[in-house]
This record gives C-alpha cells, structure tokens and sequence, in this order.
C-alpha cells in the first residue's frame, strides 16, 4: 500500500470533518457583539474538537513518518479512526446545544478514543 496515498486521504476527511464542524457555527442575527453569546456553548466544544483532531493529526503524520510501508492491517485501523472521527462534527454540535447533557456527555469521548492505535499493529 502506498504510504503517501493513506495520508493524503487522511488529510482530506480530517480537512472535510473540520469544514463541517465550523459550518455548524451559525452567524448571529444581530450585528451586536453580544449576540454571538447564544453561540459560546458550541464555540467552546467546536475549539475542544478542533484541538483534538489537531493533536491526533499530528500524532498521525508523527507515526506515518516512522513507518516505510502500510499494511493492511494498519490500512483498516487508520480507517476505523478516520470513520469514527467522523462522529466529531455531530458530537460537537450535539454538546452544543446544552453542555450540561448526558447523552452528549458519554458519546463525545467515545467519537474521539475509539480507534485502535496504530502503533499496536
């Protein structure tokens, strides 16, 4: 498996799952500073998202620049994160609406720790 074609598909869903999680970002409707308030609880779990898949980003291209070949193993795994990553958006958005939610509260971890590491392969 060409190693150069697994990051440059990981980079573009991380770069897709990124323009998502923004968009959900709604533009208020006054032009008041004040207004953007009624956004602060999804502001604050866009900026955690977003630090997250930064952080895993770079863990990723910190891994995949250690290795000289992807094996299918390491094919599937680096796609099981990339699928369950692509739950953040929702998450985001979800916890957003209200910060102090129990549903919200135990899915948003599990959309950011589910994948296997990709050292253990």
């Amino acid at each position: 498996m060409n190693k150069a074609r697994v990051e440059a598909f990981t980079d573009a869903v991380l770069a897709i799952i990124l323009t998502i999680m923004i968009l959900e970002l709604k533009v208020p409707d006054s032009n008041q500073l004040s207004a953007i308030l009624s956004e602060l609880p999804y502001l604050f779990s866009y900026t955690v998202g977003y630090l997250l898949i930064g952080v895993a980003w770079y863990s990723h291209h910190y891994m995949f620049s250690k290795t000289s070949g992807i094996s299918k193993r390491v094919y599937w795994a680096n796609n099981f994160w990339m699928f369950t990553t692509s739950f953040i958006p929702m998450a985001t958005a979800w916890i957003g609406r209200d910060l102090k939610a129990q549903g919200p509260k135990s899915f948003t971890p599990s959309s950011f720790t589910s994948g296997p590491p990709l050292t253990s392969y």
